[in-house]
């Protein structure tokens, strides 16, 4: 197996890959992460996050703690 340095900006896009591998970080990498659930993404819908907040206490901007 030969390393390729790729530039910044340079995916692996449609190669092959075999697990485990290290990245470049330095972090051992055990299986797909792409495949997995984003967990970015809300699981609540935006009628329900509009319900939480509007459940919060106000902040007054004014009102020092």
């Amino acid at each position: 197996m030969t390393i390729t340095k790729r530039q910044p900006g340079e995916r692996r896009w449609g190669l092959p890959v075999n697990f485990p591998f290290t990245d470049s970080a330095g972090t051992q990498v055990e299986y797909e992460r792409r495949n997995g659930s984003d967990r970015r993404k809300a699981t609540a819908t935006l009628e329900d996050l509009l319900i939480l907040y509007s459940e919060l206490p106000s902040i007054d901007p004014q009102r020092r703690q």
